[in-house]
Order: structure tokens, then sequence, then C-alpha cells
């Protein structure tokens, strides 16, 4: 259901996901997290699971700042970021405030199967 505010910060928090990073590794994370931001878009009928896929998409996108700090550590990346890196964070939000509305609509959808 596109019209819906939380398909619309997920479908954002894909397309940051979509850019190509020169160490493998995140590159892997950023595709995992963006697969599974767009996989809840489409289980818009379950709304419990949508709200789990997005806490595990933000956990995926935390996961590449951990990656990345590893990753320069280990002198495998360059100290100097580009912009983009900060494109994971902002789909972490994204999906954060998703899920935040995937949250209230199950409670507004309780609420009213109360009052039946």
């Amino acid at each position: 259901m596109i019209q819906r505010k939380q398909t619309l910060f997920l479908l954002v928090a894909v397309i940051l996901g979509m850019v190509h990073f020169q160490a493998w590794p995140l590159f892997v994370i950023q595709i995992f997290a963006s697969a599974i931001a767009l996989y809840a878009i489409f289980l818009y009928k379950n709304r419990k699971r949508q709200a789990t896929l997005c806490l595990v998409s933000i956990v995926a996108n935390f996961a590449w700042y951990i990656a990345l700090a590893a990753l320069i550590q280990q002198g495998k990346a360059a100290e100097q970021l580009p912009i983009t890196a900060c494109f994971p964070i902002i789909a972490a939000i994204l999906c954060f405030l998703a899920r935040r509305g995937i949250i209230a609509d199950e409670k507004l959808v309780r609420s009213a199967d109360r009052i039946r």
C-alpha cells in the first residue's frame, strides 16, 4: 500500500541502500538491509512481522558502521569517507520512523477491534 507513510519511508530507505561501496562486506550488508526493507513493504497485511523486519533492517544498518570501523582499523578502507557514508544512518532513521508508524497502525486496528 503505497499511500501509507511507512511505505514511503521504507522505499526511500531501499533507494538509499542501493549505493555501491568499494569494500565488499559493506556492500553486502547494505544490500541485505535494503532487501529486508523492500520485503517489509510487501508485508502490509502482517504488521507485526513488518515491524520486526524494520528492526532487523535498523540493526543491519548499524552493523554496516561496525564493519566500516573494522575495515578502517585493518587499513582496508579509506579513513576519509565519501558523503554517501551517511546513507545507512539515514536509512536506519527512516526504518525507525516506519516502524513507529506500523506500530501505531497496529494499535489503531486493535482499538477498532475492541469497539466491535
